[in-house]
């Protein structure tokens, strides 16, 4: 027995560094026998993602990984979760170097290496812009005519990361002309474009599609038809209208037969309003086409509407006063008024006050003596005397001297 404990004692310290080399060495081989690579590859998830943002581009995925797990675990692409934190990250067009961390979901088994650990990532803002929606018919079918597209909306809003939408120029609605002739009258689906005509992808389109409505068919037809100037209310009491210019007096307009047959052979303006019009009046206007119908030239038409008062005529009673006369000399005039009968536009003479008219006889010339001599009246521009219209249009004017005062202190002569 003595023998027995004096071998386990003897030289124990070699003996126990002996034990614990073979300990390191046994979990070596056992790790490395463990260690194991498999051969598929895991999608990054990015978490943290700040608001307003979207990242560019494909993220890489997680691969080459070597792990280690206890021989009765199913390894699949479930056994593992690759992220990146993007908290923290401003978003801009300027990429950013992140980490890639890999976890596995099952705590026994144990991640020794992944590939790749950090990766460059792009965060950008998001932005949203307004653009004009485009109608894209294609190659038209020989024998048939579309009309003017009509779009609802007109516009969109094109939104996504900021060097995206600043790419697009409008959004395409892509339409198909059938040979049959049928109108469209459809919902399209909208896809962004550039100025180049180049695909946007990655950016959203709301509302993603519009309605188009166009006239197809070989009933489409131009025709050229005249104005119809549309004129409304009244111009001033005494006017009316005694012509209208129209520029241009014929116009092309557009639309299948039956839009057509709804002019009546001519092309109705936009209402033109002669309330309290005293003289003539020139307008632009445009059309007012009914339902389907269309002028490809949208013209705009210039209208000159020519007013004129009717004349008539108006007999007053007015004075007469001598002009010219001497203060030495006496007149007297053989009647103190004459009838004068004018004539004009009507409401020129409604609106002349003939309360200040008067008629006047020259004298100046005239010494003491008995004289017939014409009246004479003034009337204002666009009002004339009628022919012989001044009853009486001469009258007789005396002159004379008046008496000589009898000198004082002489006798009166005596009657006969």
């Amino acid at each position: 027995m003595r023998r027995l404990v004096n071998f386990i004692v003897r030289n124990w310290p070699l003996k126990l560094g002996a034990i614990g080399l073979a300990v390191i060495l046994y979990g070596g081989m056992v790790i490395l026998q463990s260690t194991t690579a498999w051969p598929g590859t895991v999608a990054i998830v990015p978490v943290n993602q700040p608001s307003g943002s979207t990242l560019i581009g494909t993220l890489p995925s997680v691969g080459n990984i070597r792990y280690v797990a206890p021989a009765d675990i199913a390894i699949s692409v479930d056994s593992f979760r690759a992220t990146i934190d993007l908290a923290g990250i401003q978003p801009s067009e300027t990429g950013s170097l992140v980490s890639v961390s890999l976890a596995a979901t099952d705590p026994r088994i144990q991640i020794i290496d992944y590939q790749p650990k950090q990766i460059q990532v792009t965060l950008e803002p998001i932005q949203t812009f307004t653009v004009p929606v485009v109608v894209d018919t294609g190659v038209v079918p020989s024998g048939v005519s579309p009309g003017t597209p009509t779009v609802t909306p007109q516009t969109v809003s094109v939104r996504g990361a900021a060097s995206y939408v600043r790419d697009v120029a409008y959004a395409r609605a892509q339409v198909r002309i059938d040979s049959s002739g049928l109108d469209v009258n459809q919902d399209v689906s909208l896809v962004a474009f550039n100025a180049a005509g180049k695909v946007v992808n990655n950016v959203t389109i709301e509302p993603a599609s519009v309605h188009v409505s166009i006239q197809v068919g070989s009933q489409l037809r131009t025709q050229s038809v005249p104005v119809n100037p549309v004129i409304q209310n009244a111009p001033a009491s005494g006017y009316y209208i005694t012509g209208i210019d129209i520029t241009p007096p014929i116009v092309e307009v557009q639309g299948q037969a039956d839009a057509l047959a709804k002019l009546n052979g001519s092309a109705n303006t936009k209402p033109i309003s002669l309330a309290g019009a005293t003289g003539d009046k020139t307008v632009i206007v445009s059309l007012d086409l009914p339902a389907g119908v269309t002028a490809p030239a949208n013209p705009q038409i210039q209208v000159i509407i020519h007013l004129k008062s009717p004349d008539t005529t108006r007999t007053v009673t007015i004075g007469i006063v001598p002009t010219g006369v001497r203060s030495d000399l006496i007149y007297s005039l053989s009647t103190p008024n004459v009838i004068v009968t004018m004539g004009g536009a009507t409401a020129a003479l409604n609106a002349f006050d003939t309360s200040t008219l008067v008629g006047s006889v020259s004298v100046g010339e005239l010494g003491p003596g008995t004289y017939t001599v014409t009246v004479n009246v003034t009337l204002p521009a666009g009002i004339k005397i009628v022919p012989g219209g001044i009853n009486p249009s001469q009258i007789t004017v005396t002159v004379t001297s008046p008496a000589s005062p009898v000198p004082s202190g002489s006798a009166a002569p005596r009657p006969t």
